[in-house]
């Protein structure tokens, strides 16, 4: 450990310890209800917004506020990201923040592999072995990139010959490929499978060292009950979406050569691409779009494939149930399962046949509104959180 990093824990630590103590002398022997869950502490794909949303008293932080969205959470910082005090900040807050709600939560839903204590020293394992002495229950939601291993997907795709999302990793940055990388990797797991009462991950889509079985992933988008889909009323000119904020390992160059071919061919749509803009503008263009691309490399829909089924859109996408088995069966059913080598022929037969996209987009509405919206969702997660603070969940270990 350097000098800096060493110095930095010692102050967050005992700053914890100490704002701990501080709120326990001021809760007395009141019970811990103020809050019923804290989730966070930084966003991933909105699901801290979408999780605190679905979990009734919960107490939503985010550190690193992403661009494309744009909602409201219980604490933010006050400096901005790039500000030079937004370090000594989060240095003296973190632990000051985490103190005060451990004397008034039930448990935390930590997205992501980040900690309220800045993280590089150890990974969590203060702050996590922490919160279980004050007898505090730790669940793991996992969203991807946070938790999965670039060299286990790597074995996959030799075993199966398809690419993955580990494929184009390398382009994003050598560090991504490197041995360093992949230890870091195997520690979050290791430390996190030791402390962690639950965890939400996809099995294979989120391929990691984890060695605690997993809970399938959910997702918490808006209730709605049916959808709009007049839209396929009119299909003179099809519109097709695709949006991104990672076009390397989602298959942009796929979707793009695809749709180059088909003006070529002759075919009339109108193509949408979006890349980093606000998620409110992405939903805008969903809801009037027919045809979503999604992504082409990844076994699970992702947050933007649920959206897209949600605003009733035919998806392409390579999710695939009989891949990633976190899926409940039947969902092939509803998008078009599109590996890499079949965006093309899969986009023109849509296109070739327009008559079949409504009732596509009608099965994939049902499983956003079975699998994927919050009412459904937040039954299945409040069934795992109850049994984890009566301590009657139970999770058993997985080779990995």
């Amino acid at each position: 450990m350097k000098l800096r990093q060493f110095v930095v824990a010692v102050v967050q630590r005992r700053t914890l310890v100490l704002s701990y103590n501080l709120h326990r002398l001021r809760r007395g022997r009141k019970k811990r209800n103020s809050v019923s869950w804290v989730v966070g502490p930084d966003e991933c794909a909105s699901m801290v917004s979408q999780i605190s949303r679905a979990v009734v008293g919960s107490y939503s932080v985010n550190f690193t506020q992403e661009a494309v969205y744009g909602y409201e959470y219980d604490f933010r910082f006050w400096t901005k990201p790039n500000s030079r005090w937004r370090w000594m900040e989060r240095i003296i807050r973190g632990p000051i923040l985490l103190g005060r709600l451990m004397n008034q939560a039930l448990g935390f839903i930590y997205v992501g592999a980040t900690g309220f204590l800045l993280t590089d020293p150890d990974e969590r394992e203060f702050e996590f072995a922490y919160l279980k002495k004050k007898g505090l229950p730790i669940v793991c939601y996992w969203c991807g990139s946070d938790i999965r291993s670039i060299k286990r997907m790597h074995e996959l795709e030799k075993q199966t010959g398809v690419p993955n999302i580990s494929t184009y990793m390398g382009e994003r940055g050598a560090i991504y490929e490197s041995d360093a990388w992949d230890d870091l990797k195997r520690k979050i797991a290791t430390i996190s499978s030791r402390y962690a009462n639950a965890m939400f991950s996809n099995t294979v889509d989120h391929l990691s060292y984890l060695t605690l079985k997993t809970e399938p992933f959910l997702y918490f988008l808006p209730d709605s009950e049916s959808v709009n889909l007049s839209k396929f009323d009119d299909l003179k000119r099809p519109v097709i979406v695709h949006a991104t904020t990672a076009p390397s390992i989602k298959g942009t160059a796929l979707v793009r050569s695809a749709i180059a071919r088909l003006r070529r061919d002759g075919y009339q749509f109108e193509y949408v691409e979006l890349i980093g803009v606000p998620n409110s503008t992405v939903k805008a263009e969903l809801a009037r779009a027919h045809i979503s691309m999604n992504q082409f490399y990844g076994f699970s829909p992702a947050v933007f494939g649920v959206e897209s089924l949600a605003a009733g859109c035919v998806v392409m996408m390579s999710a695939d149930e009989f891949v990633e088995t976190d899926l409940p069966n039947g969902s092939n059913e509803c998008w078009v399962v599109t590996k890499h080598y079949e965006v093309y022929l899969n986009l023109k037969n849509l296109l070739d046949h327009p008559e079949t996209l409504k009732s596509i987009a009608e099965r994939g509405f049902e499983w956003a509104r079975e699998n994927a919206m919050k009412t459904r969702a937040s039954e299945k997660l409040g069934r795992v959180l109850d049994a984890v603070v009566d301590g009657t969940y139970k999770t058993s270990e997985v080779n990995t």
